[in-house]
């Protein structure tokens, strides 16, 4: 008798292991409604289908309901697109429209978990402030299945949906399944929030910021902590790229008390890169993957805080003192690892359409251009020909366009480009974008001629470089050099006694392997001058 051949899990092995030791934890039965069709989205609502069904295997406390479009279920709960699931709707107005794949599929999880236990993650202040919201309110987040700040501002949405479920609805809306929705909404960038469809946040927002804006119901900016209570550390990290994470590891393994604090998400610049080549002890690799096995060791040691924005620093005597969005700290060191953010092209149009076609990530936005839309990537580097080859394999027609007659990126990566028939415009920059409500075309200027044409495109990625970010090293009166570089000796010291720094804010080579060496060494450094503080040395000397 032949066997039967075995049914292929949708879930790797590894993955089911994870997952399924996590829903251990549930202590509630969680409803999922499946609002599917063979028509709109069907490879989505199949994805769903086949998530539900084995997350429904793992534990018998996930239980699905596959409704069809237009059915009694889908026209009691509002629903009109599909696929769409509905998290225990007869309890909470929690709804993701489109499938939650990529990163979004730990935020259902997550969101499940926490349905779950009627619990969620949210701070206690925040809990209390929003206790204090009297109106209802209607949250919409665009998100893409692989833009890695999304998960983290879909999350506080859901948050805020269970602990005001009277009052509040949460929407997760994915760009690539819901054009026409994205569209209406000019949402071509991710993570977008609009409350009561007023758009109030373009990117990740820290947890303070949003909930604000929940009570207004308009854009707010982070202000800094005023409440009571002062946390002690040896040592303060800001920024929590490479270097950071690094520096904290072989800080705390010195001995010293680390707090790393970051404004955004954990991972920096390297979380957003499609892939890393070559980092070592990894031929090729994903970049937020590598962050993420960075950020489980470096959570081993050190406090790391996600989301928190220092917004005032000032030394006192041999302390620094820093209040954040969320506390207040004081240290005996502080490392700056802020890194770099995207230079800017500063042409007419730009900042008009940010988020509306102008981006800055390809992996966060790349998904929306995807099925054939015309795009460029404006640069002659590695990161320039990096996002052009990741839109060019998601499907997006795409386009270099460099200011000079060769590009300055790796030759592999040049190879990749003429093999993935990725076209070039030289000598040649953007002097204009247009639109109406989101990207129509460009202005290209010819470098050598100065001769001018307009080009139709739906979207501009912009990859020309980095500029430091330093307002806080300013703030103390590091010095920099000509490009706003913090400028750093040997041990990687600046000349405020105490502040150190490491990784892009230094300048020079832009790589992952550069930004660790430089950590390790500074945090040993740091370790070293607090056990003898060098300025006390030089005191006694003289």
């Amino acid at each position: 008798m032949p066997m039967k051949p075995k049914k292929e899990s949708f879930i790797s092995e590894d993955t089911k292991k994870a997952v399924k030791a996590e829903l251990a934890h549930m202590t509630g039965v969680v409803t999922v409604i499946a609002v599917l069709s063979d028509e709109q989205n069907k490879p989505f609502s199949e994805f769903c289908r086949k998530l539900l069904t084995e997350l429904s295997a793992l534990s018998d406390k996930i239980k699905p309901v596959f409704e069809p479009a237009g059915s009694a279920a889908a026209q009691k709960y509002g629903v009109t697109r599909t696929p769409t699931l509905l998290v225990q709707p007869d309890r909470y107005a929690i709804r993701f429209t489109g499938a939650p794949a990529g990163e979004e599929a730990r935020t259902f999880l997550l969101a499940v978990l926490m349905v779950s236990a009627g619990k969620t993650i949210l701070s206690e202040p925040s809990r209390q402030r929003l206790s204090e919201l009297k109106d209802k309110r209607n949250i919409k987040v665009f998100v893409s299945p692989t833009c890695p700040y999304c998960p983290q501002q879909a999350l506080l949405a859901v948050c805020t949906a269970i602990e005001q479920k009277d009052l509040i609805s949460t929407e997760i809306i994915e760009i690539h399944e819901n054009k026409d929705l994205a569209k209406q909404y000019n949402a071509f960038s991710v993570p977008q929030v609009f409350i009561d469809d007023n758009l109030v946040g373009l990117g990740l927002q820290p947890e303070e910021v949003f909930i604000e804006e929940i009570l207004t119901a308009a854009p707010v900016k982070a202000t800094a902590y005023a409440g009571e209570g002062t946390t002690e550390a040896d040592l303060i990290i800001v920024g929590a790229g490479p270097a950071g994470l690094t520096a904290a590891i072989y800080a705390e393994r010195s001995g010293l008390r680390t707090v790393v604090i970051e404004k955004s998400n954990i991972g920096g610049q390297v979380a957003i890169t499609p892939v890393v080549e070559n980092y070592p002890g990894f031929t090729r690799i994903g970049g937020k993957t590598l962050m993420d096995m960075m950020a489980q060791q470096a959570i081993q040691y050190a406090e790391i805080h996600e989301g928190e924005e220092v917004l005032d620093v000032e030394k006192k005597d041999d302390l620094f003192s820093l209040r954040t969005s969320r506390a207040s700290y004081t240290a005996k060191a502080l490392l700056l690892t802020t890194g770099a953010q995207s230079r800017k092209l500063g042409v007419p149009g730009e900042m008009e359409f940010q988020g509306r076609g102008v981006s800055y990530c390809a992996s966060c936005d790349g998904y929306f251009f995807r099925d054939g839309k015309k795009v460029i990537v404006v640069g002659g580097g590695n990161t320039a020909a990096t996002e052009a080859l990741y839109l060019k394999n998601i499907g997006v027609d795409v386009t270099i366009v460099h200011r000079r007659d060769a590009l300055r990126a790796e030759l592999f990566l040049q190879e990749s480009l003429t093999e993935q028939h990725v076209p070039v415009i030289w000598n040649t920059t953007v002097t204009e974008i247009r639109g109406e409500k989101f990207v129509t075309g460009v202005v290209l200027e010819n470098t050598a001629d100065k001769t001018r044409r307009e080009l139709p495109v739906d979207g501009v990625f912009v990859a020309i470089g980095y500029v430091p970010i330093n307002e806080l090293a300013t703030k103390l009166g590091v010095a920099t050099d000509d490009e706003g570089y913090i400028l750093v000796d040997k041990g990687h010291r600046t000349n405020v006694k105490g502040v150190y720094a490491a990784g892009d804010i230094t300048g020079g080579f832009k790589q992952i392997v550069t930004a660790v060496g430089q950590a390790s060494l500074a945090a040993t450094t740091i370790f070293e001058d607090i056990a003898s503080p060098y300025w006390k040395a030089d005191t006694q000397a003289s």
